[in-house]
């Protein structure tokens, strides 16, 4: 197995006068991974892209694709596909004839741009529009054909570039859809956005980055129940059985619990601030209380409240 990460960014630094549009940040996307690079508008997001795919010279750092230094721009991207600050595809050429084009500059001969046409566009869910004028088209199957764009050439590694900016919930939904499908295809994923959501439904690790600096990263659920470990959640726990007081007097006496509150015969809610084995043990002590569990929710833990701990003070949009 091949451990060489898809891309590998050390120390990016690009500086603009004396402001510096990004500093010193490090990313390191694993090869099959869909990381997410979050962070709100204007924090450098764009620019780490950038400097990533050889648009712009970072002021210091490094950047290997693949185990290939950008340096070496041809070979570190050409399994690589990627859409920046997404353009507008020509809206007087069909799907078709715009990866006709593509395919051409790639290269490929004839047969070959029909099969991959075909591949992408159906991933996209376009194909049955590959012969109408993209001018036609509403936002959300422009970025689709964009994406398609990416696609041909059949990349290891995409980089998108908020790919979901300015769509409405349906146009977000497919372009969502088809990045889910991406991940069956063992591709790996860099994508840009300042959508928690977006992050939470398709990535499995994420960068944050605010004012140009990288504030947390490493997989999702590891940076919840770890930088989160010490802020206080909710756990709210029905029963099959009448909670007693005996069983919410246990339930207080366990570890990382602060304080209870009885919401009906059935549900109890517990503020609670402990480790997931302190976790484990309320529910080991709701067992042994005799009470059986239906359900146990746990609130305050997830990527939006660490985002927003992180970010105290900036608007996300």
């Amino acid at each position: 197995m091949n451990d060489t990460p898809a891309i590998e960014a050390v120390g990016l630094t690009k500086m603009y006068g004396g402001f510096a549009a990004i500093s010193n940040v490090d990313l390191t996307v694993r090869r099959g991974d869909f990381m997410g690079l979050l962070g709100p508008n204007g924090a450098g997001k764009s620019t780490t892209l950038k400097a990533i795919t050889g648009l712009l010279n970072p002021t210091s750092g490094t950047v290997r694709i693949g185990g290939i230094s950008i340096n070496d721009h041809r070979r570190a991207m050409e399994h690589v596909g990627c859409v920046i600050e997404t353009p507008e595809p020509y809206p007087l050429f069909t799907p078709a004839e715009i990866l006709e084009y593509v395919g051409r500059l790639y290269g490929l001969d004839s047969r070959e741009i029909q099969i991959r046409a075909r591949d992408v566009l159906e991933t996209v869910r376009m194909w049955e529009w590959r012969n109408k004028k993209i001018g036609e088209f509403s936002k959300g199957m422009r970025q689709r054909v964009v994406l398609a764009q990416a696609l041909l050439p059949n990349p290891d590694t995409i980089i998108l570039d908020e790919p979901t900016s300015g769509l409405d919930p349906r146009g977000m939904v497919e372009i969502r859809q088809t990045l889910s499908d991406l991940k069956k295809m063992d591709r790996s994923l860099l994508i840009s956005t300042h959508i928690l959501s977006e992050v939470s439904e398709i990535c499995g690790s994420v960068t944050m980055i605010r004012d140009g600096r990288v504030i947390a990263s490493g997989d999702v659920s590891k940076l919840i129940h770890g930088i989160g470990a010490d802020k206080e959640i909710t756990l709210e726990i029905k029963t099959l059985k009448p909670l007693t007081s005996q069983a919410i007097r246990d339930l207080s006496g366990c570890r990382g619990v602060t304080g209870t509150e009885r919401m009906g015969d059935y549900t109890v809610k517990l503020d609670f601030s402990g480790t997931t084995e302190d976790q484990a043990h309320v529910c080991e002590m709701a067992f042994r209380s005799g009470l059986g569990i239906l359900a146990m929710n746990e609130k305050g833990a997830d990527l939006e409240s660490l985002y927003m701990e992180l970010t105290k003070g900036d608007e996300i949009q």
